[in-house]
């Protein structure tokens, strides 16, 4: 199990237990105008929990303060040939948002050994889209993609990636000063 323990921000991977906090994220709307996802019940989300547990292309964790107080959720998934695919990801917190994002690169590239990360964020949501430029990652395009939970809506989504020698070389001290502050 994965745990990484930041300045503000700790990430753990789920657990059956965080599904309640985990449904009451998703299924609020001020958070989930971008999930393009029916409401799903605890029962949903403990089953994909346990399904995903043990998956050997991917990592999915809680993003908590450091007193553990739920803040949201992030994976890196569909992990093939050291590259994967950075998403499932809402957090409540700004300060902590950008904490987790930096966790969750650090645990690619250090813990995990892949050599890139990608992302596919829907275009509208350019907080996100605009925040992963911040922390090195480059825009690679635009392309549609379906998304969804009845996977018959189609969002055009910014293509980005940061490869294990970019975020090496890219330089946080400004991100880490930022999350010191707040």
């Amino acid at each position: 199990m994965i745990t990484v323990r930041g300045i503000k921000t700790v990430l753990t991977e789920m657990r059956e237990e965080d599904a309640e906090d985990v449904v009451k994220l998703r299924n609020d709307p001020a958070n989930n105008k971008f999930l393009f996802q029916n409401p799903i019940t605890v029962d949903d989300q403990v089953n994909w929990i346990r399904k995903n547990k043990n998956a050997e292309d991917a990592k999915n964790f809680k993003i908590t303060t450091l007193d553990n107080e739920f803040k949201g959720t992030i994976s890196i998934y569909n992990i093939i040939d050291g590259k994967g695919e950075f998403g499932r990801y809402i957090a409540t917190n700004p300060v902590n948002a950008i904490e987790a994002e930096y966790l969750l690169l650090k645990v690619c590239f250090e813990q995990l050994g892949m050599n890139a990360v990608y992302c596919q964020t829907n275009f509208e949501n350019k907080a996100v889209w605009s925040q992963h430029l911040k922390l090195g990652f480059k825009e690679k395009g635009r392309k549609d993609v379906t998304v969804g939970t009845t996977g018959n809506t189609k969002v055009q989504a910014v293509i980005q990636e940061i490869t294990a020698e970019e975020f090496r070389s890219f330089d946080y001290a400004k991100i880490i000063k930022l999350i010191k502050f707040f």
